[in-house]
């Protein structure tokens, strides 16, 4: 049996830490030891915590206390005090993280032997890295980097990062290439494997009703599009989503429009919202942990993004046998639907082209069809057992 180590930031609520789930899930207990490193212990925001199987041990970084002051510094940046104050404290928390990792590792192998993989799932160790004892070192990226990080410096410094790893895994195609454009010199390092989904729970759950108040029982009987999304006006790309929705109102469309998810900038969308006089056609539905049952009851998914990391959401919907449009952000969105064959995309920020291809969507019965098994086809790529097998040969073991 095999010594794997698996790091990552948080079990709080978000895309990537299901995936890691899945991930911690799938994985073939005979053939590997696994121990579970998280940066932040976030209390009750540790969602997905009950989730992890039993068996890992699990290791947090970072206390509540030392990531509450912190926030708390940071949200208060403007005053001279508080800024000096966030500073010291992400250096300490940053040599924390640097010396309880050693620490935990070295507990990690007087228990089972020697570390054969160290996994950096969110790549939050990369500064670090090269510090740390293990046989082979591998890096999940997650998002499109260049837009991440925007600057030129971080980018290249980034690189440099990477570097330090002896696999960089990127989760999507498209990903891929972006990175071995960027750093030539990670070409050779630079594998593809996508995302793994548990069809099982996702089509359980579509069909658990359980969780809704007496009010959403009511609202999912409605006619009505979904988007499932943080509420995030830069990333997500709101302004697009709501315009194209309200043109396509005010052109005979009839269906409502329900918003799953939350985020910092609610008040902003909820201002877009009153902005674009919507307030009776658009719904913000909060924030759940079971998505499925709106997504496996709507008419169709909308996703309007001004980039991805992948779009976990699509491949979901797809699961589900939704009809699905989407901008053709990078990365992920324009790979998952196949330019178009698999659902319909359209330009980033074009809300005339989104709303066009939803009023045509909706209008034509063939049409919905269609695209609802063309998404049924390609989710089959994204099984887990079928993932598990790429981890595998990329892991090494």
């Amino acid at each position: 049996m095999k010594n794997l180590v698996i790091r990552s930031g948080s079990l709080r609520m978000g895309g990537l830490e299901r995936v890691l789930i899945e991930m911690l899930q799938n994985l073939d207990r005979k053939k590997y030891n696994i121990s579970l490193i998280i940066e932040d212990n976030s209390g009750e925001e540790n969602v997905f915590l009950d989730q992890v199987p039993k068996g890992i041990d699990i290791y947090f970084l970072k206390s509540e206390e030392l990531i509450a002051n912190t926030h708390y510094h940071r949200e208060r940046k403007k005053n001279l005090y508080n800024k000096l104050m966030y500073n010291y404290l992400m250096g300490k928390e940053h040599r924390i993280v640097v010396s309880k990792t050693c620490e935990v590792l070295q507990a990690i192998k007087e228990k089972h032997g020697d570390i054969d993989v160290f996994l950096d799932y969110d790549w939050g160790a990369r500064r670090y890295v090269e510090k740390l004892d293990a046989k082979k070192k591998i890096v999940w990226i997650h998002n499109s980097i260049p837009k991440l990080l925007k600057k030129e410096s971080k980018i290249k410094r980034f690189g440099k990062n990477l570097n330090k790893y002896d696999v960089v895994v990127a989760i999507c195609d498209d990903m891929k290439k972006e990175i071995q454009e960027i750093y030539p010199y990670l070409k050779d390092k630079v594998e593809r494997v996508y995302n793994p989904f548990n069809f099982k729970r996702i089509l359980e759950l579509s069909e658990n009703y359980s969780a809704l108040t007496d009010e959403q029982k009511l609202f999912i009987k409605e006619d009505y599009i979904v988007a499932v999304s943080r509420l995030d006006t830069i990333q997500k790309d709101y302004d697009t989503l709501l315009k194209g929705y309200k043109l396509a109102i005010e052109k005979g469309l009839k269906e409502k429009l329900f918003i799953i998810g939350d985020g910092p900038d609610r008040k902003k969308i909820e201002e877009l919202i009153k902005e674009n006089s919507l307030e009776e056609k658009v719904k913000l539905m909060g924030r759940t942990t079971n998505p499925y049952v709106w997504m496996k009851n709507s008419k169709l998914f909308v996703h309007s993004s001004n980039y991805e990391g992948f779009g976990l959401v699509i491949v979901e919907a797809a699961i589900l046998g939704k009809a699905i449009i989407s901008s053709d952000c990078k990365v992920g969105p324009k790979e998952i639907l196949g330019n178009g064959k698999y659902g319909k995309v359209f330009p980033v920020g074009d809300f005339n082209s989104f709303s066009k291809i939803l009023l045509n969507i909706l209008s034509d019965s063939s049409e919905k069809e269609k695209f609802e098994r063309a998404a049924l086809l390609r989710a089959e790529d994204f099984r887990a057992d079928k993932i598990m097998r790429e981890y595998e040969t990329i892991i090494g073991l």
